[in-house]
C-alpha cells in the first residue's frame, strides 16, 4: 500500500482544521444568534465612547477599569435609561393617539375637506380615479380609518414586542452592558486577537477596525444629536399648533431624522395636512414652514459644520443602506445598513489598491 506523501498528509491536515474551526465557528454563532444584537449594540456603542475612556485614562490617570466603569455609568445615564422609560410611555403614547384622531376625522370634518368647493379637490378626484376607487365619504373614511389602524397597531406591536417579555428584555439589557464593559476593558487585546487571527496585512485591518469606530460614532453622535435637535424643535412646533401626543411624535423624528433626504417630513407634512383638514389653515402654513426650516438647518448646516470630513459617502447612497438596513434588521437597520455599505466601500478601496493587482500576477 502505498504511503502518502508528506505534503499531501499536511495539506488534509489544514483542510479538516479548516473544516473544524469553520464548525465551532457556526457553532458560537448558534449559540449567542439570539444575543447578536446586544452583542454589536454593545459594540457600537463601546466604539463611539472609546475616546472618553481614553481621555480619562490620559487626562485623570484612572485605571482603565475604573474609567471603563465611569463610561459605563455614563452610557446607563445618558442613553439606555432614558430610552427604557421612553419605549414603556409608548405604548400609552400610541393608544391616546389612536383614540384622538379616529374621534377628530368626524363626517362633518371629512365632508368639509373632501367635498367642498376646494381647488384640489379636482386633484384628488383624478387620484382616486387613477387607483380605480369610488370619490365618496365612505371610502374616505375607511381609507383614513384603515390607515390609521394599521400604523398604530403596527408601531404599538413594535413596542410591545420590545417590553411584552420582561425576562428577555431585562436580559438583553444587561448582556449589552456587560458587553459594552469588556469591549471598553478588552478592547486592545480583543483588537489584537483578531488581527492575529485574521489573514489580513496589519494595516489593512486598522484601517477597516478605524472606518468601523468612525462610522459608528458618526451615526451615534453626531446623527444622534442632529436628530435629538430636529426632533425636539419640531416638537415644539406640534406643541405650539396644539398637536396632541407630543412624546411619541418627537421619538418618531428623532428616528426618521437618521434617515437622509425624507427624514422629518414623513411625520410632519401629514400632521399638516391633518391641521388642514382641521380647517386651520394658518396653522397648518407655519408648522410646514417652521419644520422644513429646522431640517433644511440641521442638515445643511448642523451636520456638515460638526462632520467636517469625516463622512465620504453620498447621501442618496445612505439614504438606500439605512432603507435596506431596516429592511433586514429592522430598527437596528438604522445602524447597520450605514456600516455594512462603509465597510463594503474601505474594502473595495483595499482590493482596487493592493489586492487586485496581487491576483493579477
Amino acid at each position: 500500500m502505498p504511503k502518502k506523501s508528506p505534503s499531501k498528509f499536511h495539506k488534509y491536515q489544514t483542510y479538516s482544521f479548516i473544516l473544524a474551526f469553520l464548525g465551532i465557528i457556526s457553532l458560537l454563532v448558534f449559540m449567542f444568534y439570539d444575543y447578536l444584537n446586544s452583542i454589536l449594540f454593545a459594540a457600537i456603542i463601546a466604539g463611539s465612547f472609546y475616546p472618553l475612556l481614553t481621555h480619562f485614562e490620559t487626562k485623570y490617570s484612572f485605571s482603565k477599569s475604573l474609567a471603563a466603569t465611569i463610561v459605563c455609568l455614563i452610557i446607563l445615564l445618558v442613553l439606555i435609561i432614558p430610552s427604557i422609560y421612553i419605549i414603556v410611555r409608548l405604548s400609552q403614547e400610541i393608544l391616546n393617539f389612536y383614540q384622538n384622531t379616529k374621534q377628530i376625522f368626524t363626517e362633518e370634518n371629512i365632508n368639509k375637506f373632501f367635498f367642498e368647493d376646494h381647488s384640489y379637490t379636482v386633484v384628488l378626484k383624478k387620484i382616486f380615479e387613477f387607483l380605480n376607487l369610488e370619490y365618496n365619504r365612505s371610502t374616505i373614511e375607511d381609507l383614513i380609518v384603515n390607515s390609521l389602524k394599521s400604523v398604530s397597531l403596527f408601531l404599538f406591536n413594535q413596542i410591545n414586542s420590545m417590553v411584552g417579555n420582561v425576562f428577555s428584555f431585562l436580559f438583553q439589557f444587561i448582556m449589552m452592558l456587560i458587553g459594552i464593559f469588556v469591549f471598553l476593558l478588552e478592547g486592545e487585546n480583543l483588537k489584537k486577537f483578531f488581527f492575529d487571527l485574521l489573514p489580513l496585512r496589519d494595516e489593512d485591518e486598522e484601517l477597516i477596525l478605524l472606518q468601523f469606530n468612525k462610522m459608528n460614532y458618526i451615526t451615534l453622535v453626531f446623527n444622534g444629536i442632529g436628530g435629538i435637535i430636529q426632533g425636539v424643535l419640531a416638537a415644539v412646533g406640534f406643541w405650539i399648533v396644539g398637536i396632541q401626543s407630543l412624546l411619541l411624535w418627537t421619538v418618531l423624528m428623532i428616528l426618521l431624522a437618521f434617515i437622509p433626504l425624507l427624514g422629518i417630513s414623513l411625520i410632519y407634512i401629514p400632521a399638516c395636512i391633518y391641521l388642514l383638514i382641521m380647517g386651520k389653515y394658518f396653522y397648518a402654513a407655519f408648522l410646514f414652514i417652521y419644520c422644513t426650516l429646522v431640517a433644511l438647518l440641521t442638515e445643511n448646516w448642523f451636520k456638515p459644520a460638526f462632520m467636517g470630513k469625516h463622512v465620504e459617502m453620498n447621501s442618496l447612497l445612505v439614504f438606500f443602506s439605512i432603507i435596506g438596513g431596516m429592511s433586514v434588521f429592522g430598527m437596528a437597520g438604522i445602524f447597520y445598513g450605514p456600516l455594512v455599505i462603509s465597510l463594503f466601500l474601505t474594502m473595495a478601496k483595499l482590493y482596487k489598491r493592493k489586492y487586485q493587482t496581487l491576483l493579477q500576477k
